[in-house]
């Protein structure tokens, strides 16, 4: 009973999660659906005119997870439909940016 609960746990842990080879593949110029299919639906969006940005929780590599900490945040900002920005949340100066 206890390792189909420990299963379990970790499917939905897994399954809620984007991991960080996905993050690889998203660059400039990429449009909403590519994203999309790459990483999987956002978990929040927020929106002003002209521009929308998306965030993701990604599971860290097996040895930087603790388990009050498993996940990084990151966000993924489109302008005119197309990613202009994107990086992680909680590092500012972490940005990979068509404007570089």
């Amino acid at each position: 009973m206890q390792r189909i609960s420990v299963g379990l746990l970790t499917g939905l842990l897994a399954g809620g999660c984007v991991h960080n080879a996905n993050l690889d593949q998203v660059h400039a110029g990429m449009t909403h659906e590519q994203v999309v299919a790459v990483m999987g639906q956002p978990e929040s969006t927020t929106s002003t005119p002209g521009r929308e940005c998306t965030t993701y929780s990604v599971l860290k590599d097996f040895w930087s997870r603790v388990p009050w900490d498993m996940t990084n945040r990151y966000y993924v900002c489109y302008v005119d439909g197309k990613v202009d920005y994107f990086g992680r949340a909680d590092q500012p100066d972490n940005v990979k940016s068509s404007l570089r």
